[in-house]
């Protein structure tokens, strides 16, 4: 039998509230969702590690993205520039890259590692956008040196990919670290399409044996050219090459649900390893975690950010580089707790009342957390959760409005409260401990 908790949201003293709305009532799904949810943070690009001569302490770095926070997994680049010219190898590309590599292990021994084939414009002036040197992606004119004519692609070397994705994993392996996910291509569905994606995965399968690390394609720049990609591959017959399915939002072309209609399909995982437009300044940031919980009621379980560290200009990244002081936004805190509260654990769908923006729900261990989000301008005049586990106790409310601070206000829950209100524009987590 459902338990039912009544949690009454007036307004009172503490807060100042436009006229309330009527009862709120979530209900939770008793059947996990398949597949674990995972978390990561994203160093693809160190952009900022070290800005205007201010490098940011590299084990407060490290403490902050996974000492604080339990993710599984931070990205990394492969980075181009390490053999911009075909058998001629410079490692010492990486140094920056190790040590925070090395910091990140200090943290924590079992952090993840996620390899990205980082576009190879960044290492070479004027290159394409492409995820390989130019002696495995061919272009015609590819620095653009002729300006009276394009650029344009003319062949791309699965053998080649693959001997110089294994270098890198080997390299990295003498260094102390092993990857468990990785991507053979960062985006560029123009040019990599299924077939020499396969072919490099299963070249790459053959050189690595046990030691591959989990294919997650394809990586697409957006959710409409990531569906595209997917049914081809389908239509190929080798949906079976990788492991877990992904896609960014780069730009927002197609939907997310558009994207999770044909990856559901595959029976496997599948992931927003790249998600763009859900962080904001601290004023937006609860609003925008809309985004991530749309992904989740469509069945998305994995999600990295892209660049978590930025600078003074960035304020909707977690971390910011402010003269080598790293500044903590809210959105960090509020994915901090999403992350720790949930990663292990399986999603439970909820209902989404009328005039409530969104509700997600998550189970793990003997922990439930219901999360709700008021993005409108009235306040609720109570809710009520319903949830198939005999015996929970609410235990803490934690909520974020476009105030407040960073962390979150938290109120501890001793016994179940007679009043609560339920504020516009804010982001609530319910916290129940289960016997």
């Amino acid at each position: 039998m459902n338990r039912f908790i009544r949690l009454c949201l007036l307004a009172c003293a503490l807060f100042a509230v436009p006229a309330a709305r009527s009862e709120f009532v979530i209900r939770v799904s008793p059947e996990p969702g398949r597949f674990p949810m995972v978390y990561g943070f994203d160093i693809e690009r160190l952009w900022h590690v070290v800005e205007n001569n201010k490098q940011v302490d590299l084990d407060e770095l490290a403490r902050l993205m996974v000492g604080e926070v339990q993710v599984n997994h931070v990205k990394v680049a492969i980075n181009g520039g390490a053999e911009l010219e075909e058998g001629r190898i410079d490692w010492s590309v990486y140094d920056l890259q190790l040590q925070i590599m090395r910091a990140l292990k200090r943290a924590r021994p079992d952090i993840k590692f996620f390899a990205v084939p980082r576009p190879i414009f960044n290492d070479l002036k004027g290159g394409p956008f492409a995820p390989f040197p130019l002696w495995i992606n061919e272009y015609d004119n590819p620095l653009l040196a002729d300006p009276d004519r394009p650029r344009a692609f003319l062949r791309f070397h699965p053998d080649k990919a693959a001997a110089y994705l294994e270098r890198f994993f080997r390299f990295m392996a003498e260094q102390g670290f092993t990857f468990d996910y990785t991507y053979i291509k960062t985006e560029y569905d123009r040019f990599m399409r299924p077939p020499e994606t396969v072919k490099t995965i299963d070249l790459l399968r053959s050189r690595m044996g046990d030691a591959m690390p989990k294919v997650v394609a394809p990586a697409s720049h957006n959710w409409q050219s990531g569906a595209e990609w997917l049914r081809e591959a389908i239509a190929l017959g080798r949906a079976d090459a990788w492991d877990i399915t992904s896609t960014h939002n780069t730009h927002h072309r197609g939907t997310l649900e558009q994207f999770a209609a044909v990856a559901r399909k595959l029976d496997k995982p599948y992931w927003n390893s790249e998600l763009h437009a859900w962080g904001g300044p601290d004023a937006q940031a609860a609003s925008n975690m809309n985004l991530l919980f749309q992904h989740v009621r469509a069945g998305y379980t994995g999600f990295t950010d892209w660049l978590t560290l930025g600078n003074e200009k960035k304020e909707h990244k977690p971390l910011r580089n402010i003269g080598g002081r790293i500044e903590v936004m809210r959105i960090y805190h509020i994915y901090k707790h999403l992350v720790n509260t949930s990663g292990g654990g399986f999603y439970h769908e909820t209902t989404v009342p009328a005039g409530l923006t969104t509700a997600v729900a998550f189970k793990r261990g003997n922990l439930l957390t219901v999360w709700a989000l008021n993005d409108t301008d009235a306040a609720a005049s109570a809710i009520r959760i319903e949830h198939p586990f005999a015996g929970a106790r609410l235990t803490e409310i934690r909520y974020w409005g476009p105030n407040g601070p960073r962390e979150g206000a938290v109120a501890i829950v001793r016994a179940t409260p007679d009043a609560f209100p339920l504020q516009a524009r804010t982001l609530y987590c319910f916290q129940f401990a289960l016997p």
